[in-house]
């Protein structure tokens, strides 16, 4: 019976992450809004066979002419997505795997947060209403949102470092490190939201310990000490060593924005952030749909937050309630600790603060920090609210005074999340022909889904090319096919060996933008602006070689030396023996 009961909690994680996932067992495929991540997969397996590291330019968007699409776009997912294409081939069956791993690497995170917190039953009944959120049903299999989905799949595990580097455990710093190298590397709106919930749950939580010390130093005349340096030192070492390993990426992302058009396209319009907040009520409406986002109440797409979650909320207050009734008869205390009671408000005013981002009554403060427009959408803030809200869902086991009461109400709010929350988890109807979205040919990726993602265009790029390139030369209607010969055509370089009786233009589809680097016979040559913004050269008469490469500008060489190093220093970190305090007292 005791082996029994060690095995309980893997055996519901299963099925959480069952619930979460059945649809994805189909042998079909289904549509989703964003739709893209075929052809992203696709671009960057291409990227990686040709040797391009770290995957930056995407050959085939931009309709032919290239993009930095992975400067820009959170790439971890399809780095790993890249990876397993190129040795299945299957690219359904890869997308598959991304959505799936997000669930498995949610639900553990939830667990082991909840249970470093609440014990193991608290930490099923966190991890299956974190997993189970309706919100994160929208984002897989309605919006297609899959490097939102990883993003929140980070966000208990860097809780969860920042909880044991508080209690000074040993690889406390190293979960909080790879948790935010997850989240820096997956979704850059989400890492914007986050780290200043991050930095508020911190200090709370600081003040808890404080006050918790203080107090055991005013009843019992002792004072344990938290050793405020080392626990400080542990997260700024943490965040920054996290920073530089994801600095190749982070740091081009932010100030190399200016040389795309992605503010005329995600600022504007639809995406401005004014057509998109919530209403109260939507958080309880429980009604299903696949569309999209709309002004008022009448989206298209749901915001519930879930029956099983609201259920174990109500539990939750009708225990406080009951335990409130008992302070006030003096029966019993009404908290089993002072840290039950600081802990379980911190993560309330962090759900009610999340919740309150989202809604129109917020907007004061959006047009108060215009980084905020970045977001697009006020309701993003429940990536931010369902974690804060799945945490306060598990500390309900805190309140219920019998162990055995505890397990088994813990079983049965599992139960009711996953019956409650299943039925969202489905897509609105599958594809008979997956390949009519979901295609790897370049030429359809150029000619059809270009449009879909048109953010990191070149700012030197039309918006929309007069022509749609079949191949690297533009113009090669105008050229006499025996004077040129394409020899190289790689995502990071190309090579033509030209023999033109005549000084001849050629144009090159290939995107105008910073560290392209044009030789003539492996000689530095100006270069000229094609019809579209894309690069062309006036090539002299006679037999040359003309090549473009991709290299890295300051910015960018800068930032992969420091990426290099600080990966150095974490695997230098992973040595036995070896830790960040150490490495502080050595240098």
């Amino acid at each position: 019976m005791q082996k029994l009961k060690r095995f309980i909690p893997g055996y519901f994680l299963v099925f959480i992450i069952l619930a979460a996932s059945w649809s994805l067992f189909s042998s079909q495929f289904f549509r989703v809004h964003d739709y893209t991540h075929a052809g992203r997969i696709v671009e960057m397996a291409r990227a990686l066979h040709d040797g391009h590291f770290p995957v930056r330019w995407s050959q085939n968007f931009g309709y032919g002419y290239g993009m930095p699409l992975f400067q820009f776009y959170g790439p971890l997912p399809f780095y790993l997505g890249g990876i397993l294409y190129l040795f299945s081939q299957n690219v359904i069956l890869n997308i598959k795997a991304l959505f799936l791993l997000s669930n498995v690497g949610t639900a553990l995170g939830g667990y082991l947060l909840g249970k470093k917190l609440f014990g193991r039953q608290g930490g099923l009944v966190t991890a299956a209403a974190l997993t189970l959120a309706p919100y994160r049903a929208v984002n897989l299999f309605v919006r297609g949102a899959l490097s939102e989905s990883w993003a929140i799949m980070f966000l208990p595990w860097i809780l969860l470092g920042a909880i044991k580097i508080f209690h000074q455990e040993k690889q406390g710093w190293l979960v909080f490190c790879l948790g935010l190298v997850g989240l820096f590397l997956s979704h850059n709106i989400t890492t914007m939201l986050f780290l200043p919930v991050l930095v508020l749950f911190v200090l709370g939580y600081l003040l808890m310990m404080v006050w918790r010390q203080a107090s055991e130093l005013y009843r019992n005349g002792r004072f344990r000490g938290l050793n405020l340096l080392r626990i400080s030192s542990r997260f700024l070492g943490g965040g920054l060593l996290a920073a530089g390993m994801s600095a190749f990426y982070l740091v081009p992302a932010f100030f190399e924005k200016g040389f795309t058009q992605v503010e005329n396209f995600i600022l504007t319009s639809y995406f401005d952030y004014h057509l998109h907040f919530l209403y109260i009520r939507q958080f309880f409406n429980a009604s299903w749909g696949f569309g999209g986002s709309e002004w008022g109440v009448t989206d298209g797409i749901s915001f519930f937050l879930g029956w099983g979650q609201w259920f174990a909320l109500g539990l939750f207050a009708l225990v406080l309630l009951a335990r409130l009734w008992q302070w006030i008869r003096k029966e019993k205390a009404i908290f089993p600790s002072k840290r039950v009671f600081a802990l379980t408000g911190l993560f309330g005013l962090l759900l009610g603060g999340g919740l309150y981002m989202s809604l129109l009554k917020s907007q004061w403060l959006w047009d108060a920090l215009p980084l905020l427009a970045y977001a697009q959408f006020p309701w993003r803030w429940l990536s931010i609210g369902i974690v804060m809200m799945a945490l306060l869902v598990g500390a309900v086991t805190w309140f219920l005074p019998k162990k055995l009461l505890r397990g088994y109400l813990s079983l049965w709010l599992v139960v009711i999340m996953a019956v409650g929350s299943a039925w969202y988890f489905r897509p609105e109807s599958y594809l008979e022909d997956s390949n009519q979205f979901y295609y790897t040919d370049p030429h359809r990726i150029r000619r059809q889904l270009s449009g879909i993602l048109p953010d990191y265009i070149s700012s030197n790029m039309a918006t929309e090319p007069s022509i749609i390139p079949e191949g690297l030369v533009v113009n090669e209607a105008e050229l006499d096919a025996e004077q040129y010969q394409v020899l190289v055509d790689r995502t990071q370089e190309k090579l033509v060996r030209t023999d033109f009786d005549r000084d001849t233009l050629l144009n090159l589809a290939v995107a105008e933008y910073p560290g392209w680097q044009l030789t003539i016979d492996d000689q530095r040559w100006n270069r000229q602006h094609g019809p579209d913004g894309n690069i062309a050269v006036l090539v002299p008469s006679g037999e040359h070689l003309v090549s473009l490469r991709f290299l890295d500008t300051p910015l960018r060489a800068y930032a992969d030396w420091a990426s290099l190093l600080a990966w150095v220093v974490f695997v230098y970190l992973l040595l036995p023996g070896k830790s960040l305090a150490k490495l502080k007292e050595q240098s």
